[in-house]
């Protein structure tokens, strides 16, 4: 009896879909009642459309949703015909069963493997590089096999994979940043993702619809590209020290890259490093991997940057770095942010090879980071300004420490462009008042009666960069 009821009402459900003669509304209150006769109930799943946090300006976000609905579109149909297995878990085995009655030697064993699509498998070795990505490699073994199950979705470019478990929210939002930070070699995937939720709390997520930057085949040329890009780059890096690499691998994304937070992939390895655009995702995924490919640990992060008071930014990213078995904070973004129309680009070097208590002071990091474990970076020993003896102290003559570095970096009428760190705020405002004065005693002092100089207040930083020379002589 039970069985001729659910052929019933499987029958009735195809009727009216067939017929087209009810409404959603009505439809789905049919299928109510039916299943309330036929003992049986179903899990409804909730898809919402979510713009990533990690965005960085508000104006891309109208592109990035018309970049969802795009991808999103051209597959409703099939996206709703998912929903409608999901909402509704017993209608594969009605169907087995209706097709497996006139047949009755079909034992019930059988009829569900039928019924019931083989879970693929899926191991590490196909991430690129697993073994360099530290977060990755600290997930407990569920949220690992979920992050695979996903990675392998995106290298083949597929809109939507299914979880075989219920993943909480948090969790769900960690394994996306992994995905697309701590796996750079991803160039395809966007930002933007849309959570299916397993129902109107969202507090669970039971799968997920991708968007892409890019075509498959236009992934593969730019891969081909990329390739070659690091092959040149481990020709021209040769034997260096790992604190030269790193410095090599700065100085390069600072000297090519724009900051342009605009372009389709400034997001990406392949825009920062081939077209020279990035923003803050893109350059520090750069950086990162080229890290990587030279053989030293390397990791981006993620959080709240604290100087932004008129919510420009809903996030931010930039590295820590491992050099000669110490970890430093290091943010390329911010020293490469510079007045466009200015003909000045030396680099400031302020969160190069910093510690926590001072990157802390303005970048909050995101939660997960600290639950699944960050280095803690208290190492100074190759902070760029301590190292190079410019770095001025508060405690000290301000005037007389700032006067040292400009002789150290003089040399035949010019003083190098040089970048001057101070450990206070009090004290570099100090100094900004007051440079233009010292610099005109120096020069005095070296009997230079003319001198072009700009300098340029970063409190970020807490630098000072400078640049001047001899226009003629007294």
């Amino acid at each position: 009896m039970k069985r001729l009821l659910k052929i019933m009402s499987v029958m009735m459900i195809a009727v009216l879909c067939l017929s087209g003669c009810t409404g959603d509304g009505d439809t789905e209150s049919t299928v109510s009642e039916i299943s309330a006769v036929t003992g049986e109930s179903s899990a409804k799943e909730v898809h919402k459309p979510e713009q990533n946090s990690r965005s960085e300006k508000s104006k891309t976000e109208s592109s990035n949703e018309s970049s969802v609905q795009s991808l999103q579109g051209s597959s409703e149909e099939s996206h709703e015909k998912l929903h409608e297995v999901s909402e509704d878990e017993s209608s594969e085995e009605e169907k087995s069963e209706q097709s497996s009655e006139p047949s009755e030697e079909v034992s019930a064993e059988s009829s569900e493997e039928l019924s019931s699509e083989p879970e693929r498998v899926i191991d590490k070795s196909i991430v690129y590089g697993f073994d360099s990505k530290y977060f990755v490699n600290r997930l407990d073994e569920s949220m690992l096999n979920i992050f695979l199950n996903m990675y392998d979705a995106v290298q083949h470019f597929e809109m939507t994979t299914r979880f075989s478990e219920k993943v909480p929210s948090d969790d769900f939002d960690m394994l996306m940043f992994l995905l697309n930070y701590d796996c750079p070699e991803l160039i395809q995937l966007n930002g933007d993702y849309s959570p299916i939720y397993t129902d109107e709390s969202e507090s669970n997520v039971s799968g997920v619809y991708f968007t892409y930057n890019m075509s498959e085949s236009d992934c593969k040329n730019y891969t081909d590209e990329l390739d070659l890009f690091f092959e040149n780059l481990k020709a021209d890096i040769g034997d260096m020290s790992e604190l030269e690499k790193e410095k090599y691998i700065y100085d390069m994304i600072f000297d090519d890259c724009v900051y342009d937070d605009t372009d389709a992939y400034s997001g990406t390895v392949y825009g920062t490093l081939i077209g020279h655009i990035g923003r803050c995702e893109g350059i520090c995924k750069s950086f990162m991997w080229c890290m990587r490919e030279l053989d030293m640990e390397c990791m981006c992060v993620s959080g709240v940057p604290k100087w932004e008071t008129d919510a420009v930014y809903a996030g931010h990213s930039w590295n820590i770095v491992k050099i000669d078995g110490e970890y430093y904070q290091l943010d390329l973004t911010i020293d490469n942010i510079r007045d466009p129309w200015s003909d000045t680009t030396y680099p400031n070097y302020g969160f190069f090879n910093v510690n926590d208590e001072f990157n802390d002071r303005t970048h909050e990091i995101y939660d997960f980071y600290k639950k699944l474990g960050v280095p803690e970076c208290t190492s100074e020993a190759v902070n760029y300004h301590k190292m190079n003896g410019l770095f001025v102290y508060s405690d000290g003559d301000i005037e007389q420490q700032v006067k040292n570095i400009l002789e150290n970096n003089f040399s035949e009428g010019i003083i190098n462009n040089i970048s001057i760190k101070f450990e206070s705020i009090p004290a570099l405002n100090n100094a900004n008042a007051h440079f233009a004065g010292w610099l005109k005693e120096f020069f005095k002092e070296k009997e230079i009666s003319s001198y072009d100089h700009s300098v340029d207040c970063d409190q970020i930083c807490q630098t000072l960069t400078v640049y001047a020379e001899e226009n003629g002589s007294g």
